[in-house]
């Protein structure tokens, strides 16, 4: 179902498609049709239209922020709440997150170059001393906030939690767990200007060191060590930095505000000197790196844009499937080698002791055929027909001796196709409810979500005709959920249940968020339905999870 904004005009300015959704807001890709340039409009979420007091408020505080001008923020050009539902209208930067990039470095095993690092931190670091000195505190600085023009440009921008903790909601309001300050993470009422810099910090240590500096997958357990833990010394990461950058990284992320850097421009000219000053760090005799730290080098090459293609999955083949439990663990590539390797070297012996046996008693009593068939599998209980048929629940071939007078013939073996979960992949959460469906991307690497497709399945197991292919949900060039963010369905209506809000998910812009959907169709994989109690979440052509819908949390692991 189209949805009912797409082709609306708003003021001067039409909406053309969606481009993502946060915890508040939507946010569309539009045209001002007077200037003739590209904008993004953002508009507050329907479930709040019964809220006039933080309708006001969002109109009002960006109408604030449009006064601003300052080359590293997102310049807001309008708002207004006139047509029935407040939103604002600001800069379109084309080009992408800073998330993608450092994605794409740790996907190809390197580091962002330094004087990248220093160039985007610098950059932010100003853009947050010109908030601060208007009286606003971001609250939400993280990588996915951060954008990269293809003009070159660094952008600051989502000041959306900065609009919300006014007038007396500051409680309620929580960052993004891997980025947040210790002080923010016990109350967010408690945030200051150096609530800011610590989660710049952050970005910088991961940055230079390949990681961030606390993980968990759970944001309570995260905002935890943020209040309680010191964080890994940097050159425990990464033996190349000089022992002057790890202690200002180090000094930005002191749980105490006082020890920290008073403001972000401070905390960049440190880092820039501590490099500048000693140059490329030799490599010392340090302590090895913790299990599982990744081993990266530095990469050479400067900045550039993104363009990364993907090929749309191949037609999914409609093969029948026997009902299964949800989340059944398969055996690794290594242990389905072996079992192999184990078949191989049984049948040889299997072989040899026949051809021994049989020149030993010369007039063999064991006949050949049973011989090969005792071997290689085992037989199946008679059926009622008398005539040997497959159990339904073979597995891996047992080696049995069939009796001398037997004639009892090969019995193929059967494979069932398990649900598969990869323990060692990339970790992914589903949730969903009668209105929404988030996926979670919890791992580091990213995956195209073309690559996805989900299909709902009956009673028998058998796939029905209620499919989502991951392609759909591709409405820009970008096609792949970073690291920490979500892709969404959401069913609109006025009857509807309440809406789905996963707290994992709204730390953050939702990145990919269409289809849209004001009445059920096809599409709708996850919903309750009789006759039908799980659904089957695929990778490409293989079936990678199986999950129960009553459930409304799935775990998913792909390669």
């Amino acid at each position: 179902m189209k949805d009912p904004l797409i082709g609306m005009q708003l003021a001067n300015f039409t909406v053309e498609r969606l481009l993502g959704q946060g915890g508040m807001a939507m946010v569309y890709f539009g045209q001002d049709v007077k200037l003739h340039r590209p904008v993004a409009i953002k508009v507050l979420d329907k479930r709040y239209k019964n809220h006039p007091a933080y309708a006001s408020r969002f109109v009002n505080e960006a109408r604030m922020m449009a006064k601003w001008h300052h080359e590293n923020i997102i310049q807001i050009y309008y708002a207004d709440d006139t047509q029935g539902f407040p939103y604002y209208v600001m800069e379109y930067v084309d080009g992408q997150d800073l998330g993608a990039i450092m994605s794409r470095h740790h996907e190809e095993g390197e580091k962002m170059p330094v004087v990248d690092a220093l160039r985007i931190g610098k950059a932010v670091a100003s853009a947050l001393d010109y908030a601060h000195r208007h009286g606003v505190i971001h609250r939400d600085v993280k990588p996915a906030n951060i954008l990269l023009s293809k003009d070159g440009r660094v952008l600051l921008g989502d000041f959306g939690m900065a609009l919300e903790v006014r007038d007396g909601s500051q409680g309620n309001i929580f960052g993004t767990p891997h980025y947040i300050s210790p002080e923010q993470a016990k109350r967010s009422a408690d945030a200051v200007p150096q609530s800011d810099i610590y989660s710049l910090g952050v970005i910088l240590y991961e940055i230079l060191t390949g990681s961030v500096p606390f993980n968990d997958p759970s944001p309570a357990s995260l905002a935890l060590l943020h209040i309680s833990q010191k964080p890994p010394a940097p050159r425990t990461l990464n033996p190349e930095l000089a022992p002057a950058v790890e202690v200002v990284l180090l000094k930005v992320l002191e749980k105490d505000v006082r020890e920290r850097f008073q403001s972000a421009s401070k905390f960049m000219e440190a880092l820039e000197d501590a490099f500048t000053s000693t140059g490329s760090a030799k490599k010392a005799s340090l302590p090895p790196l913790p299990v599982g730290v990744p081993t990266i080098q530095r990469s050479e090459r400067a900045l550039e844009p993104l363009s990364e293609h993907y090929t749309l999955p191949k037609a999914e083949v409609q093969t029948p499937i026997k009902k299964m439990p949800a989340t059944v663990r398969a055996s690794s590539p290594t242990q389905k080698r072996n079992y192999w390797l184990m078949a191989g070297a049984l049948l040889l012996l299997g072989i040899g002791a026949f051809f021994f046996t049989r020149s030993r008693l010369n007039s063999a009593t064991l006949p050949t055929e049973s011989s090969g068939a005792a071997l290689l599998s085992t037989p199946s209980p008679a059926s009622p027909t008398g005539t040997d048929a497959p159990s339904p629940t073979a597995s891996l071939p047992t080696e049995t001796l069939v009796p001398p007078t037997s004639t009892v013939q090969p019995s193929p073996t059967i494979y069932m196709t398990p649900t598969v979960l990869y323990p060692e992949g990339n970790h992914y959460t589903l949730f969903y409810n009668d209105t929404s469906f988030f996926i979670l991307n919890r791992s580091y690497n990213r995956r195209s979500v073309s690559g996805f497709s989900f299909q709902r399945l009956d009673e028998n197991g058998q796939p029905d005709e209620d499919f989502f292919k991951g392609h759909q949900w591709v409405t820009t060039k970008v096609d792949y959920i970073p690291r920490n963010f979500c892709a969404n369905i959401t069913i609109y209506g006025d009857q509807q249940p309440p809406y789905l809000s996963p707290a994992d998910c709204f730390g953050g812009l939702v990145k990919t968020v269409q289809p849209r959907f004001d009445r059920p169709g096809e599409i709708l994989f996850w919903t309750p339905k009789t006759g039908s109690t799980q659904f089957r979440v695929n990778w490409l052509e293989e079936e990678v999870a199986r999950c129960d819908i009553f459930a409304g949390l799935c775990e998913v692991f792909v390669p």
